[in-house]
C-alpha cells in the first residue's frame, strides 16, 4: 500500500498493520508493508513511539 500523507492517516495505517499481525513487527517489518519512495521511514520510529504512549502498541 502507499505511504499515507497525511500524518493522521499514517498514525492510522501503521497502528491498522499492527492490530492485524497476529505477533509483533519490527520496524521493517512495518516499513514492508508500503511501497513508497522518499523519506517517509525516518517518521516511523516517531509513529511507533506514539502508538507506544496512546497504548496501542508495545515498546521495543
Amino acid at each position: 500500500m502507499p505511504w499515507p500523507k497525511d500524518a493522521v492517516d499514517q498514525v492510522r495505517a501503521v497502528a491498522d498493520i499492527l492490530a492485524a499481525s497476529a505477533m509483533p513487527l519490527a520496524l521493517d517489518d512495518i516499513a514492508a508493508r508500503f511501497q513508497s519512495k522518499g523519506p517517509w521511514k525516518k517518521r516511523l520510529p516517531q509513529l511507533l513511539d506514539m502508538l507506544v504512549a496512546l497504548g496501542r502498541a508495545r515498546g521495543r
